[in-house]
């Protein structure tokens, strides 16, 4: 599964790149189905996020890594190097800028609901799969 994450560059701008997590374990249910799931990892603190209709946040960094799942509305991202991304409902995306300048966040049609599942300090992307 790939997603857009956002982070701080060398020279403590952000910018976005899209990574991989793998849902490459495969199983079979009882009723035959072949499944697939990535690594299971332990959230410190999963919470749900609300924002009203226009809601703007100027430069900011994300208060730590996490991934963040769009339950509802549409939310866009914005990025030093002038980027801008948007998601919706069912798309997921992760925040990696916790140094540096940081991003901006606007709602864009909402409110926007968004799960926040903070990741583990010592747990590398590639673990996930």
């Amino acid at each position: 599964m790939r997603i857009s994450r956002f982070h701080t560059t060398a020279a403590g701008g952000s910018a976005f790149d899209d990574v991989e997590i793998a849902v490459g374990v495969a199983a079979t249910d009882a009723w035959g189905n072949e499944l697939k799931h990535g690594a299971v990892f332990a959230s410190p603190a999963v919470r749900v996020f609300e924002a009203p209709v226009g809601a703007f946040q100027d430069w900011h960094n994300a208060p730590r890594r996490q991934l963040c799942v769009m339950l509802k509305g549409i939310w866009e991202v914005g990025t030093t190097d002038g980027e801008k991304r948007r998601w919706g409902p069912g798309e997921m995306f992760l925040p990696d800028d916790v140094e540096g300048r940081g991003h901006t966040s606007e709602v864009i049609e909402g409110p926007v609901r968004i799960l926040f599942v903070p990741l583990p300090d010592e747990l590398d992307l590639g673990d996930l799969g």
